[in-house]
């Protein structure tokens, strides 16, 4: 018999320096100001792929299409029945779709400033260190292709 599991799955989606904040309905992120759009995944061990599952549920919570998934963050929480859940936030960049909450899953939506975030001083710290991650993943990865570029034009 297969073994159950529970993973929150939740995008950090960016779109020219902002991000997308949601507050959902029913969440496994914990409870605040700021939001992530996304689900818990549950399924059976085997079955399934995160990243199709969390790109699926980005076009349907929120009608919109995302690029490559960099997992940039985790977080546990302990919920109210005492299991303990693991979340996976995965950065990536907005390709396209016009934002449109679904009704009932996602109550509020808003791009914000990774500067408006630490302004308003209530962003708690995994998200904090997620956009950090994320950014980081990002100046390296240009850094990388920077380079790789400039070996190119001198290799034979």
């Amino acid at each position: 018999m297969a073994t159950p599991y529970h993973i929150g799955l939740y995008a950090l989606v960016q779109h020219h320096g902002n991000y997308l904040m949601v507050r959902q309905a029913v969440s496994t992120l914990p409870a605040g100001p700021y939001g992530l759009p996304g689900a818990a995944l549950v399924g059976e061990v085997g079955g399934g792929v995160a990243e199709l599952h969390l790109r699926r549920k980005l076009l349907s919570q929120l009608g919109l299409s995302v690029g490559e998934l960099i997992l940039s963050g985790s977080h546990t929480l302990r919920n109210v029945d005492g299991h303990v859940l693991l979340n996976l936030i995965f950065g990536t960049d907005y390709n396209s779709g016009v934002p449109n909450p679904q009704p009932g899953v996602i109550v509020n939506l808003e791009w914000v400033s990774l500067n408006e975030v630490q302004r308003r001083g209530d962003a708690p710290e995994w998200l904090l260190n997620t956009i950090k991650s994320y950014q980081d993943h990002l100046t390296s990865d240009s850094v990388g292709r920077i380079q790789g570029r400039g070996l190119l034009r001198r290799g034979k």
